[in-house]
């Protein structure tokens, strides 16, 4: 398809011939667990830094808005942009080789943030991580893209989701009592050594498949980006998961110190409880968001839209209460709840974009989706909360966190907003 979500002769005939089982010669079961390995890596590199967020924060002396700066905004000042750099490169070259290598570095950079002796090297280091992670998200939706058929591509996607979740599952739970137990530090340099045995998998065990459209001339960066800027329906779409990941970004920096300060829990109490509940939550929100995408899309397109217009704008009046709510049980379930409902949008807005895409150009669109959602997710959200919280703070001590966390809840209603504007000007599929 084009970015205006016109099918294309050559991409109609071998989107026909889509594998069944396979991944160019790796079996579709084993590609998805690897894909799932490598999500979960992804998830759980970022997030640490949200977890052992108070005792990073007492050791060096910062503020919650210097906690906004080193767990959002130095990511998002990398990320998003060299994402672009390398989906260019992912669209022409060995996506599994690029992955791969990524991957060993985002991991050597999370160890390396263990062994920070302040705040500056610990922000670069971040940024470090971010360098690694830019080539995730464009070489995995490109290679899920080119592997799974178009039906039954939003549930594919739903592994990579899950995988996120497990990534928040495995942050909590290992970096939280490693935390606990031996310190921050050696939190990063647990979460990060796995990293290295998964890209060495990645490299020698995966195929590259082949690309659907490959036949076709390549378009230039300025054709591709401009083409995908024209279509509303995509614009729209990444417009609205924009929104809806300041709020995800921002729970994940700061919702652990949330509960160890107003609820006066200990941080491996609170990552264990909060992270592996909130996990679980997301895993399922995954795996059914990815299967109800499926599942409406047939009966009308726009639904891959539409639902996740749906499930953001419930997630907003579950989590606005659950961080004002002087009640631990109260807090905790609705705070578990609105991870729960703010994760089953995920798999059926990745589907839209690549369906959006130029099979050509799956890459190109993935990193392009990341570059907007990224800029403004993670660079403000984290950011945006820390700043409130840090305003807040002198008339409402402790619950000023939490203030400032149901405030950032409230952009799920421009994003429902965006992702139903989106189906509608994407329109049916063609007869």
């Amino acid at each position: 398809m084009t970015a205006s979500g016109v099918p294309q002769p050559s991409a109609i005939a071998t989107q026909g011939k889509a594998r069944q089982g396979k991944a160019a010669g790796t079996s579709l079961p084993y590609f998805l667990l690897m894909m799932f390995l490598v999500s979960t890596l992804n998830m759980a590199d970022r997030q640490i830094i949200g977890i052992v967020a108070e005792p990073v924060k007492n050791e060096f002396g910062l503020s919650d808005t210097m906690l906004g700066l080193v767990g959002g905004t130095a990511f998002a000042l990398v990320y998003p942009t060299l994402g672009l750099v390398i989906a260019r490169i992912a669209d022409r070259l060995n996506r599994r080789n690029i992955l791969a290598a990524c991957l060993a570095l985002w991991s050597a950079m999370t160890m390396l943030c263990g062994v920070a002796p302040g705040f500056w090297f610990l922000a670069a280091a971040r940024t470090g991580v971010a360098v690694g992670e830019a080539g995730y998200a464009p070489c995995t939706h490109s290679l899920i893209a080119d592997s799974v058929s178009p039906a039954r591509r939003a549930t594919a996607f739903s592994v990579i989701v899950l995988g996120i979740s497990a990534g928040g599952l495995v942050a909590s739970i290992i970096g939280g009592l490693v935390a606990e137990n031996y310190g921050w530090r050696a939190a990063f340099l647990a979460l990060g050594a796995p990293g290295l045995v998964v890209s060495a998998l990645t490299y020698f065990t995966l195929k590259e498949p082949p690309r659907l459209g490959a036949a076709a001339p390549p378009r230039s960066a300025a054709n591709v980006f401009g083409a995908l800027m024209k279509s509303p329906a995509f614009l729209l779409c990444v417009t609205g998961s924009a929104f809806h990941l300041m709020v995800s970004y921002g729970l994940a920096a700061f919702g652990i110190a949330y509960f160890v300060r107003a609820h006066e829990m200990s941080v491996s109490e609170a990552a264990v409880i909060l992270g592996s509940a909130a996990a679980v939550a997301g895993a399922v929100g995954s795996v059914i968001g990815g299967a109800a995408g499926d599942f409406l899309a047939k009966r009308d397109r726009r639904w891959l839209a539409w639902w996740p217009a749906l499930t953001v704008f419930a997630a907003t009046f579950i989590g606005v209460p659950a961080f004002l709510t002087p009640g631990l049980i109260f807090a905790l379930i609705g705070a578990v709840a609105a991870v729960f409902f703010g994760t089953l949008y995920q798999p059926a807005s990745y589907a839209l974009v690549q369906g959006i895409a130029d099979p050509r150009e799956r890459a190109s669109a993935a990193a392009l989706m990341i570059f907007i959602q990224n800029l403004a997710g993670l660079g403000l959200g984290p950011l945006l909360i820390g700043l409130i919280s840090d305003a807040l703070t002198p008339s409402f001590g402790v619950s000023a966190l939490g203030i400032a966390i149901a405030c950032v809840f409230l952009l799920n209603i421009p994003s429902a907003a965006a992702f139903y504007l989106s189906g509608r000007f994407w329109g049916r599929a063609d007869a």
